[in-house]
């Protein structure tokens, strides 16, 4: 059930990142339960060149990385 939960939020993100995407056209990367693995992640997506910056967003109880 818990599964079938994470696999519906993350397709339920990506269908809000397609309508309302934040400003700079970020594009979301992931969904965490914790906003601290969303910013650790974020952090070494700068720190390995992946992309220049990120926003870890609250919403349903998750945290959808932008970046």
């Amino acid at each position: 059930m818990r599964k079938l939960m994470v696999s519906a939020v993350l397709a339920f993100g990506f269908v809000l990142s397609v309508g309302a995407a934040p400003a700079q056209a970020a594009t979301l990367r992931n969904v965490y339960y914790y906003n601290w693995d969303c910013n650790r992640v974020g952090n070494l997506g700068i720190t390995e060149g992946w992309w220049t910056s990120y926003q870890c967003v609250p919403e349903h109880g998750f945290w959808f990385l932008y970046a």
